[in-house]
């Protein structure tokens, strides 16, 4: 796998600039109350901060808080204690439409599962994630085409979910992450389904993506190899970041 990224691993003009921390997530702390006696402390005073344009992944085995800090950072979450800026802005300091507004317009969403709408095609399910920011899908189709054929499904733009290989649903759903021009984009396992082949080219595009946009990546994954190409990766274990 590794001659796969060999073309961009450690993209050193990036890197070489000075760094702009773009998230910044500072002592944070996750709970969750099981019982009338017992608390699940899911994250321990976490604190990272995220450049802007690199590609980080966060690892670590099962349980150890990976998704809930993506979440959190992702707003989709809140935390019990902490706080979290995108670029300087305390985003939970925001009320509820507003951070709506925020997560749909700077943020984008590739999950383990696709999540595409069964009755749409490609097209539609891309340009759906731009109509819910105000947006008309006479305005916005030029660029979901566009996008569609950045990921290489320029001539399955009509073909519904159930017509797409697994491959294929997953880079639908990166172009619906890109479609809004979010800064950063989170996705959790985004390989996590896919076989050698098509894991190898998501990740590839994920590459491309960032040198071409200088899109921010947050990774989470198990994907040992892939960590082990990006700029930078976050270790955790017990709800805590140990590297």
């Amino acid at each position: 796998m590794r001659h796969v990224f060999n073309k961009f691993h450690k993209l050193n003009e990036i890197l070489e600039t000075e760094k702009k921390v773009i998230i910044k997530a500072s002592n944070l702390n996750k709970e969750y109350q099981v019982s009338k006696t017992e608390t699940l402390k899911v994250l321990k005073n976490i604190n990272v901060e995220i450049y802007e344009g690199e590609v980080a992944t966060i690892v670590g085995p099962s349980g150890a808080g990976k998704s809930t800090l993506l979440h959190i950072i992702g707003t989709l979450d809140k935390p019990t204690s902490g706080e979290v800026t995108f670029d300087g802005e305390s985003v939970f300091s925001l009320g509820s439409n507003e951070l709506a507004r925020f997560r749909n317009t700077r943020i984008g969403f590739v999950f383990q599962f696709h999540h595409l709408l069964p009755e749409f095609s490609a097209l539609e399910n891309v340009c759906i994630a731009a109509m819910i920011s105000g947006q008309s899908m006479k305005s916005v189709e030029p660029k979901a085409k566009e996008l569609l054929s950045e990921v290489g499904l320029g001539s399955r733009l009509d073909h519904k979910p159930s017509e797409l290989s697994g491959g294929e649903a997953q880079r639908v759903a990166i172009a619906r992450a890109l479609i809004n021009s979010p800064k950063v984009i989170l996705a959790d396992e985004p390989t996590g389904n896919l076989d050698t082949k098509n894991s190898d080219e998501v990740l590839n595009l994920i590459f491309d993506l960032r040198k071409k946009y200088n899109r921010t990546f947050i990774i989470v994954t198990h994907n040992e190899k892939f960590a082990e190409m990006t700029d930078r990766t976050i270790k955790m274990t017990d709800g805590m970041i140990v590297q």
